[in-house]
C-alpha cells in the first residue's frame, strides 16, 4: 500500500520532531502497546534523555531499569499493604495518593534533568493510566495537564502515557454518565495520540484509503504480534491543524522501533466479470432488455408530474366539491 513518506511517527519516536510534550499510546485487549512504549523509552534514553518510570501495574524490562539515567516512582501495593487491606479502597478501587504522586514525579525530574544529556531533557513514563482514572478521571487529567506542561517548558522532554481504551472508555465518574468519553478529552489535551491495533485489522479498513478515488484492493495481513502491528497517529500541531498518518511498526533486534508504510503480504482482487458465474437472465420466459426503439419510445413519453413542475397545478372541481371561500387564516387576527 502506498504512502507519503517521511512518516511523522518515525521524527516522533527518535525525538526528532519536539512539539510532542503530551504523547497518548492507545491499546486494546487484542494488541498490546507496552513493547512499543519501551521501544520509544530505549529511543530517548539512546538520545542522552533522562527517564522517569511511574509505575502502577508493572516495572518496565531489565535493560531499561538498569540504567543509571532512570529514575523509579513505585506506585504498586506492597505485600503488607495489600494482606492489611490498605491497599484498596472499601469499592475495590486502588488506593493511590494523588498529590503524593505529583510530587514524587516532579521530584525525580529534578534529580533526573541534573544528569540528562540534553539541556535537562526528560521521559516520564507511565505504564498504564487505568489505576489512576479509576481514582478520578478529573484529578488524572490535571495532572497529566501539569506535567505536560513541565514537559513543555524543558527541551525535548516529553509525557508518555499508556492506557487501554477498552477499559477506560466505559468509566463514568461521579459526574454522572453523560461525562465525554476518556479517549476523547485525552486526544483533546494530547499533542499526539497513537491507537495501536493488530495487523489483521487492515483487511477490515480496506478499501478505500486512498484520497484520489481509485478504487483498492481487498488486504489480508499476517496473525497478531506485541512486536509489530498497525497504528494510527493523530497529531495536534502547534498551528491547530491536526494531522492523521497509517504506518506499520516493528521492534528490531536492538530493541528499537522501526516505522513504515503499510504494505500487504497478500492481496485478493474482487471478483471479475469473467468470474462472476452464469448470467442469471439466461433462462427467463422474457426479455429484459430493450432495443434501440423501444429505449426512444420511453425517452419521448411526457410524465404527468412534468406540467406541475413548469410552476402551474391544475385542478378540474368535481360536483361534490365544496369551494370554501373563507380564510383559513381567519382566526390567527393577522
Amino acid at each position: 500500500m502506498a504512502m507519503a513518506t517521511g512518516l511523522s511517527i518515525k521524527r516522533i519516536a527518535a525525538h526528532q520532531q519536539h512539539s510532542v510534550p503530551l504523547l497518548v499510546l492507545s491499546e486494546t485487549a487484542q494488541q498490546t502497546a507496552l513493547s512499543l512504549m519501551e521501544a520509544m523509552v530505549r529511543e530517548g534514553l539512546g538520545h542522552g534523555l533522562g527517564v522517569v518510570v511511574v509505575c502502577l501495574e508493572q516495572l518496565l524490562s531489565r535493560d531499561i531499569m538498569c540504567q543509571p539515567a532512570v529514575a523509579l516512582v513505585d506506585c504498586r501495593p506492597t505485600m503488607a499493604q495489600i494482606g492489611d487491606g490498605s491497599a484498596f479502597l472499601p469499592n475495590g478501587t486502588r488506593q493511590i495518593d494523588l498529590a503524593r504522586l505529583d510530587r514524587d514525579v516532579c521530584t525525580q525530574i529534578e534529580r533526573i534533568s541534573a544528569v540528562s544529556k540534553v539541556s535537562g531533557g526528560f521521559v516520564v513514563v507511565i505504564d498504564d493510566l487505568e489505576p489512576l482514572l479509576s481514582i478520578s478521571r478529573v484529578d488524572t487529567l490535571a495532572l497529566l495537564r501539569k506535567f505536560r506542561s513541565v514537559a513543555k517548558h524543558c527541551q525535548s522532554s516529553r509525557i508518555l502515557a499508556r492506557y487501554s481504551r477498552d477499559i477506560a472508555d466505559q468509566r463514568t465518574d461521579k459526574g454522572g454518565p453523560h461525562l465525554p468519553l476518556v479517549s476523547n478529552v485525552l486526544r483533546s489535551i494530547a499533542d499526539a495520540v497513537v491507537d495501536v491495533y493488530p495487523m489483521d485489522v487492515l483487511g477490515t479498513w480496506m478499501p478505500g484509503w486512498y484520497s484520489n478515488g481509485e478504487a483498492q484492493p481487498f488486504v489480508t495481513l499476517g496473525d497478531n504480534d506485541e512486536r509489530r502491528g498497525l497504528l494510527r497517529l493523530e497529531h495536534r500541531r502547534q498551528s491547530g491543524k491536526v494531522g492523521y498518518e497509517v504506518a506499520a511498526f516493528e521492534i528490531n533486534e536492538q530493541q528499537r522501533p522501526v516505522f513504515s508504510a503499510v504494505k500487504a503480504v497478500a492481496t485478493v482482487e474482487p471478483p471479475s466479470a469473467a468470474t462472476a458465474g452464469p448470467d442469471p437472465r439466461q433462462h427467463l420466459p422474457f426479455n429484459l432488455d430493450l432495443t434501440d426503439k423501444q429505449r426512444q419510445d420511453r425517452a419521448d413519453v411526457e410524465l404527468p408530474y412534468l406540467e406541475a413542475q413548469a410552476g402551474e397545478i391544475h385542478y378540474q372541481m368535481a360536483e361534490e366539491d365544496d369551494w370554501d371561500e373563507d380564510d383559513p387564516d381567519d382566526d390567527l387576527e393577522i
